[in-house]
Parts: C-alpha cells; sequence; structure tokens
C-alpha cells in the first residue's frame, strides 16, 4: 500500500495561445497511510508558482523540491502529517509542439492558420500537464474545469455540467469523472464542430475542425455500432454518459483511448468517399474497435504497471478484430488479421533483441519502447491461440469474470489468469505463461517415420550463434491430415500415429509457432496449395514460414523459389499478399547484387499471372479485399517498370489533373507507378497536388510518393522536403519509410539522418514514439559495415528510450547481411 494517495483532483487549467503556456490550478484530496513531511509527486516541465497542504483545518507551511532528472516534486512540510489532507498547487506549463502532455496542433481553417490545445497522456505525461501520480495504479477521480477564449469550446472526458462568462472568457466545468488512472484524462480547447447520435442512453459525437465534420459520418455509424456490440459482448454496460471521438491534426500515435473522449489523426476517424480508399475504410473501422474495446479493457480495469501493458493493447488488438469480423463479415478480417497482426508479431519475436509480452518496465524510456509488435500483435495472437484451446463461450465467461472483479481497479495478468482457468477448466496459467514470460517463440520440426509424425520443439530465431535462450512452450498443436484433425497439448516431442499422405501442422493457423517439414512432407504440401485442399489460411502460413526458414538460412532462396511456383494459379487475397510483399522485400534487399534481375524477371512473371485475373477496374459484387489486392499489384509492376501498367497508369493520371476523378483504390497505386518511373516534371505535379490535398489521407498518400523517384536529386530534395513547416511532424516519417524500399534512395537515408539528427530529436523530443520509427527505419540495410557505423553514431548519439529499436535493427541488417552473402554464393 502507497503512503500517500490520490483520492479526487479538481483541476483548472487556462491555456494561452499567444505565447503558447497554460496556468493551472489543482486541489489534490489525498488520504495518507503513515504519518510524514514528505510527499512525492510526479511533474515535468512545470514550473511551480504556490503550494500549500491544508490538513486538520489548518494550513500546513510547504517548500517544493524540483527533481528535473527524475521528473518528481516533493513537496516538505513543517510537519508531519496523516490520515486526509488536500494539496493546493498553482503551476504554469507549456502547450509544446512536441505532440505529448498538453500540446497545441496548428491547421488552416480558410487560409487562416489556427491552433487548438490537446492531450496526449499515455504513457506518463500527464505529469507534462499538472503535478500528480502518473502511475496506472494511482487511480482516483478528477474534477475538471477550462477557462477558455469565447470562441473556443472545451472537451474532458465528461459533460459539461455548468459555464459561465468570466470576462471575456468562459469558463466549463465537467461533471466528476470515474476513478481512473492519470493517462486516460483529456482536455481539449479550440474551435470545434460535431455531429452526434445516441446508443442507448449515450450520446455519441464525431468531433472535428471547423469544415471537416462531414468527413465523420462514417465514424459515427461505426462507433454506435462497435460500443452497442462490446456492450452486449461484455455483457457490462459502457459506464460513462457520453463518447467523444475527436479528429486531431496533429497527433503522434494513431489513436488514444482516453475515456469517453477518444483522439484520431484525421487520417484514421475522417472518411472521404471521393478520395479514401477501401483500406482507409477498413483500417478505420479497426482502430475504432480497437479504442471503444479499450474503454472496458484498460479504462474500466487497469493493468497494475506497464510490465502488463498487453492486458490493455492485445485485447484490443484481438477484440477489434473479433469486432470488425462479426459486423462486416464480407471483409474476410480474421484472414487479414494475418497480416496485420501475426505477420509483425511473428517478425519482431524472431529477433535475439525481442522481449516478453510481459516485460519489466522501470522508467517512462522503459514504458515507451514496448508499444511495439509484441505488446499489440503477439499478445493480440496468443489470445486468439487462448480462445481457440479453451473455447469461446468459456473465454467470454472468463472475461467477464474478470471484468466485473476488478472493475474500477487495477489487474495483474495472474488475475486474468485466474478467471480464464476457473472458467475453462483448464490450465491457462500453466500453458500461458510460457508464451507471456518468456521472450520468443517456436518452431516445430516434424518428421515423418515408420508410419509415425515426430514433432520436436525449439525457439526460431532468424541470427541463431548457439547463445541465446531456448526457450520451452506449453502449445496447443493441432495436426491435420487428409481424413482427421488430432489436437494436444505439446510439452516436450510428441509422436502421432500416421500411416501415408500429406499432413499440415498449426491447421487454421491459430497456434503462435512456425513449422519445419521435411521435403518429403513439403512436397506433398505443395500439390495441396495447387489443388486448393487445404483452407487459404494454410496456405498462407506454409508460405510465411518458408520466407523465415530462408532468412534464417534454414532453406536455399532457390528452394522457396521454386516453392513459390506451386502458387501461381492462387487467387485468394491473404495468400497472395504475403507473397508478394515477401517477394517485393527480397527484390529490395537484392539491388545491385549479380543476381537482382533474376528475381526481378521472377517477379514479373508472377506478378502478371495475378493482374490478369484482376484487371485495373472492379467488377460488380467483388469482395473488398480484391480491391486491396489489384493495388499491390499494381503498384509492385510499376515499380518493375512494365510497360503496360505504366502507360496506363499515366494515362490515369493525366486524367486525374484534367478532371480531377480517379477511383480511390487506385489513387496509391498510380501515383506509386507514375512517380516511380516519372521525371522532375511529375515531381513538380506531386508536391502541387500535395500542397492542395482536401484531406490529411491524400496528403499522407502523395508524401509518401514523393519518395518514390529514381533520380537521387528528386530524392534528396523530397528528404530536405520533410524536414520543412510544410510536414507535420507526425507525417515526417511516412517519406522515409517508402524511400528505404527504393533501391535509388535507400543509400541516401542513413546519411541524411546521420546529418540530422539532431534537428530530428529536437524536432520529435525525447520519448516521443515517433524517433523509434526513424531508428528503425534503415533495418533495411544489409552490410555489416553499415551496421557497424550505425552501431558507432548512435553509441555517440544516444538518446533514452531508443535502445530497445536500435538493438532490432541493427539486428536486421545482419539478418539481411547473411541472407545476401548466403544467396550471393547460392545463385553466383
Amino acid at each position: 500500500m502507497r503512503q500517500v494517495s490520490p483520492i479526487n483532483y479538481q483541476i483548472e487549467f487556462e491555456p494561452n495561445f499567444d505565447n503558447f503556456t497554460f496556468r493551472g490550478s489543482e486541489k489534490i484530496a489525498i488520504k495518507v497511510s503513515s504519518p510524514t513531511n514528505k510527499i512525492t509527486l510526479h511533474a515535468a516541465e512545470i514550473e511551480i508558482k504556490q503550494c500549500s497542504i491544508s490538513w486538520n483545518n489548518k494550513i500546513i507551511k510547504t517548500r517544493a523540491i524540483v527533481n528535473e532528472k527524475t521528473e518528481e516534486i516533493t513537496l516538505v512540510l513543517a510537519q508531519k502529517i496523516n490520515g486526509n489532507a488536500t494539496i493546493s498547487i498553482d503551476f504554469i506549463g507549456q502547450l509544446n509542439d512536441k505532440l505529448v502532455g498538453f500540446y497545441r496542433s496548428k491547421y488552416k481553417f480558410n487560409g487562416k492558420e489556427k491552433y487548438l490545445a490537446t492531450t496526449q497522456f499515455e504513457a506518463a505525461d500527464a505529469r507534462r500537464a499538472f503535478p500528480c501520480w502518473d502511475e496506472p495504479e494511482a487511480k482516483a477521480t478528477f474534477d475538471v474545469s477550462l477557462l477558455v477564449n469565447k470562441n473556443h469550446t472545451a472537451i474532458s472526458n465528461m459533460p459539461v455540467i455548468s459555464k459561465r462568462n468570466i470576462g471575456k472568457k468562459t469558463l466549463y466545468h465537467f461533471d466528476t469523472t470515474p476513478i481512473m488512472s492519470t493517462y486516460l484524462l483529456y482536455l481539449a480547447v479550440g474551435e470545434f464542430e460535431s455531429i452526434s447520435t445516441k446508443s442507448g442512453k449515450t450520446l455519441i459525437r464525431v468531433i472535428t475542425t471547423k469544415g471537416k465534420i462531414s468527413q465523420g459520418r462514417l465514424s459515427l455509424e461505426f462507433t454506435k455500432q462497435f460500443l452497442s456490440y462490446f456492450e452486449k459482448y461484455f455483457k457490462i454496460a459502457y459506464p460513462l454518459p457520453k463518447l467523444d471521438m475527436i479528429a486531431i491534426p496533429d497527433f503522434a500515435s494513431g489513436a488514444m483511448e482516453n475515456w469517453g473522449a477518444i483522439t484520431f489523426r484525421e487520417t484514421i476517424l475522417l472518411y472521404d468517399p471521393k478520395t479514401s480508399s477501401t483500406e482507409t475504410k477498413q483500417h478505420i473501422a479497426e482502430v475504432i474497435a480497437h479504442e471503444i474495446a479499450h474503454q472496458w479493457f484498460g479504462n474500466l480495469v487497469t493493468m497494475k504497471w506497464w510490465n502488463d501493458l498487453w492486458l490493455n493493447e492485445s485485447f484490443a488488438t484481438f477484440m477489434a478484430t473479433k469486432a470488425v469480423d462479426a459486423l462486416y463479415p464480407e471483409w474476410d478480417f480474421w484472414d487479414q488479421f494475418l497480416i496485420s497482426e501475426m505477420t509483425g508479431g511473428l517478425s519482431l519475436d524472431s529477433l535475439k533483441s525481442s522481449h516478453p509480452i510481459d516485460v519489466p518496465v522501470k522508467s517512462p524510456a522503459d514504458v515507451r519502447q514496448i508499444f511495439d509488435e509484441i505488446s499489440y500483435n503477439k499478445g493480440g495472437c496468443v489470445l486468439m491461440m487462448l480462445e481457440n484451446f479453451i473455447g469461446p463461450d468459456n473465454f467470454r465467461k472468463g472475461l467477464y469474470s474478470y471484468l466485473k472483479k476488478h472493475e474500477y481497479a487495477n489487474a495483474t495478468t495472474e488475475d486474468l489468469w485466474d478467471s480464464l482457468g476457473s472458467a475453462s477448466r483448464q490450465p491457462v496459467r500453466q500453458m500461458m505463461n510460457t508464451w507471456v514470460r518468456q521472450v520468443g517463440y517456436p518452431v516445430i520440426k516434424v518428421k515423418a517415420e515408420n508410419s509415425r509424425l515426430k514433432l520436436t520443439q525449439s525457439r526460431f530465431l532468424l541470427e541463431s550463434n548457439g547463445k541465446s535462450k531456448t526457450g520451452k512452450w506449453i502449445i496447443p498443436l493441432s495436426v491435420r491430415t487428409k481424413d482427421r484433425t488430432v489436437t494436444k497439448l505439446m510439452k516436450g516431442p510428441v509422436t502421432i500415429p500416421h500411416k501415408s499422405g500429406w499432413f499440415k501442422v498449426n491447421d487454421g493457423q491459430k497456434g503462435f509457432y512456425r513449422v519445419k517439414y521435411d521435403n518429403n512432407a513439403l512436397d506433398e504440401l505443395g500439390i495441396q496449395v495447387e489443388d486448393k485442399t487445404i483452407s487459404n489460411v494454410d496456405r498462407w502460413s506454409i508460405h510465411h514460414d518458408l520466407v523465415a526458414l530462408c532468412l534464417s538460412k534454414q532453406i536455399s532462396f532457390r528452394e522457396y523459389l521454386d516453392f513459390v511456383r506451386h502458387y501461381e494459379n492462387e487467387d485468394d487475397y491473404v495468400v497472395l499478399s504475403d507473397i508478394i510483399s515477401s517477394l517485393n522485400f527480397f527484390y529490395i534487399l537484392s539491388s545491385g547484387e549479380a543476381f537482382w534481375d533474376e528475381i526481378k524477371e521472377f517477379n514479373l512473371d508472377f506478378f502478371n499471372k495475378i493482374f490478369v485475373k484482376l484487371g485495373w477496374d472492379k467488377s460488380e459484387g467483388e469482395r473488398s479485399t480484391v480491391a486491396l489486392l489489384r493495388g499491390q499489384v499494381i503498384s509492385s509492376l510499376g515499380r518493375l517498370k512494365d510497360k503496360d501498367i505504366v502507360k496506363e497508369a499515366q494515362a490515369r493520371f493525366a486524367n486525374l489533373l484534367k478532371t480531377g476523378k480517379l477511383e480511390p483504390d487506385l489513387r496509391g497505386p498510380v501515383y506509386s507507378v507514375i512517380s516511380w518511373n516519372g521525371d522532375a516534371s511529375t515531381y513538380q505535379k506531386i508536391l502541387s497536388l500535395y500542397r492542395k490535398a482536401p484531406t490529411q489521407e491524400e496528403m499522407v498518400r502523395l508524401l509518401s510518393t514523393l519518395a518514390n523517384f529514381q533520380d537521387k536529386k528528386l530524392l534528396s530534395k523530397t528528404l530536405a522536403f520533410t524536414l520543412s513547416k510544410e510536414v507535420r511532424t507526425q507525417n515526417l516519417f511516412q517519406p522515409i519509410a517508402r524511400m528505404v524500399t527504393n533501391p535509388q534512395g535507400k543509400e541516401l537515408v542513413w546519411p541524411w539522418i546521420k546529418q540530422n539528427w539532431r534537428g530530428i530529436v529536437t524536432r520529435f523530443g525525447v520519448g516521443n514514439p515517433l524517433l523509434n520509427r526513424i531508428v528503425g527505419s534503415v533495418s533495411i540495410e544489409s552490410s555489416m559495415e553499415k551496421e557497424r557505423e550505425i552501431k558507432k553514431f548512435f553509441t555517440k548519439h544516444h538518446v533514452p528510450g531508443t535502445e530497445m529499436k536500435l538493438a532490432q535493427t541493427l539486428e536486421r541488417i545482419r539478418i539481411n547481411s547473411n541472407f545476401i552473402e548466403t544467396t550471393r554464393k547460392e545463385l553466383s
């Protein structure tokens, strides 16, 4: 039990847009469990103007000692206190431009520059807005007031209960929040407009800056649908009277689940039927579902400490897919889950520099590093595996028990295992601790001999030197043969009777592991792939595992390409998307090698066979995933300079310039093709479209396009442009991510990062999650010399919170280098 605990915060903020500061005053009702004359709170980048403590009807003289390094203030009291007391603090803070804490966002309306103020407090940035106990377990209630200019509107977690004019300003007072963590508090001030609807008694609003509200109608409908879905699924009513969905022009993350006031990047909440793609529509649905799921997992029940971040993010990831699939089954969202979640989870967790799902966290810098593919993707995948193991009904009962038992409080991973284990009467804790407490995942090696299948497990690593921890998992094993499916818990080596014919391990890809077959078994599966006698998901998993086995040098690149030919008549989106992505990766990685042309010819042949079936234009009644596949194939063929594709893309782009019309799903692919094959004149046209783009989605699309050109002078121009005032900080990473996949551009990125590192850090601010993306962008490099250079640079230019990403980046470079060296020998 903590010595001093907050009970309630009464806080008033007054933002000043003239000098980008804010004034704050707070009264914190506290409970002191044992006598003390020292109270320590979190505070960062805040100037304390006055502080005092009221106890037993008297004011205790108080002195504040600030520790900038630990982001704390210690209040030293003239005497010891015990029991209930109230801390009063007046302070001043900065409306910063770093996208964390209480920050400002700039946008234009009718050609005029405007500002709004908004907050991003997760993980540990509420302390930049007000002194507080900035930890998940220090839950309290909040009474928020905002004193704002009369032309501004104020928003917080709860509804407004009073408004009154004070001189030239308006004081908004909001209702008391439920008991909750500081990172979920929300404040916003600006010129907003909204549309609303109701779901039961809950008021739902979509809120935007002026002029954009018409683009919020789709999100309003999604919000109503998903809120209703989760209330029925969890059998627990959404506990707040309102739910705001707020589009913010500048936002570091994709979205944030502030209780009752969820914030989003504009690209993830606003939808324009004229320019928004199918991919954007589905992404909006998925993120809205993810953030609404947090209102239960994270907000109603919160992890005790950040080591259990996965209790928030993995569940929101898993539940979002469940919700979207339930409401839009035609989108094949569980299939897409393999691309969006399992791919990233398996990839990162195949590194020695990965981390367990339940990971030790000591500082804010540690917290920021684990918002990654382990906490989101791997966690979501192991939950899918667990639900499949104990059954959907038991899973749902266990979740209900967990949420009811810990509502408005904190919980740990063990609490969840207890609830799910009780509901299912299965060894949930024993099994799942092998997945969340240790790093990595297994590869199952299977051999057929003497009418038996012999299966063994070991840790899968892309770079293995025999020194890493091996690991041992309790695996819900599923093996399908022609006439039956065998399931069992695999703790050690397993033997299964099997007479002859094909077999597929990890049936339906419910398990978070890879499989390595011997050559005979793989040949048999190749026939099943061609005949499509196994599911699309199983066809996906066979290919996906082969890519990893190839990168880890367990099969040759030639063996991989030979097996891909089994997919030449494939027509499924999830399977083909994985193959296209992999072939493109190998093509980019091999640029400049003697065997580059061989890969190019292979890819051209394979992609054209897909395109012939798709064509340029959608057919009536086609599935939405066909549009996604079409865009991927067209972009890929354009990068390979297919003459017919280039010619048609140029014609459609010319028509866009003339009429303004271009199918939304073709905008990205057409821009990609014409830029890859374009000149300085084309560059200027793209830049002009960027400056006139009507939506953030279109701006990001065009900004990325500027990284596609093959002229290095134009690419250098793009890199310089990304640091200009014309590019929002949140979007700076977009052209970098595209340029590292450009053979002509990838060698420019690292020198540019080195040269501009100080400016990049200054612009983002230490601790900004976007900084890790910049560090990770160079992982496409494939030279050991470059690995040493990058390592040496960051040793001299260390930034806290980037250590884990740097280690992962260096490891990926070594993996790429080893692959290139091995393939060079193989194909010479």
